[in-house]
């Protein structure tokens, strides 16, 4: 787990993203994407490519993030 957490952190700061949530949300993404660990209903939402449950599950932070979720879930690799 701590692979994926240091993975998204460098992943995310070429995004300029540097909060917390959201780079512990990419590493969730990334682990259920990868069945190392199981997300919550927003992380399978994004995993299943349901932009509607996504979008009602999100919270404040996560709802501008969308894209970043999407991206790390095609392409962020360990």
């Amino acid at each position: 787990m701590d692979k994926y957490r240091a993975k998204a952190r460098e992943f995310a700061k070429g995004w300029k993203v540097e909060d917390d949530h959201v780079i512990n949300i990419c590493a969730s993404v990334m682990m259920t994407r990868d069945n190392v660990l199981q997300g919550g209903s927003f992380v399978q939402a994004i995993i299943d490519n349901n932009l509607f449950d996504a979008i009602n599950r999100a919270d404040d932070t996560c709802i501008n993030h969308l894209k970043l979720f999407a991206i790390a879930k095609r392409n962020w690799h360990v």
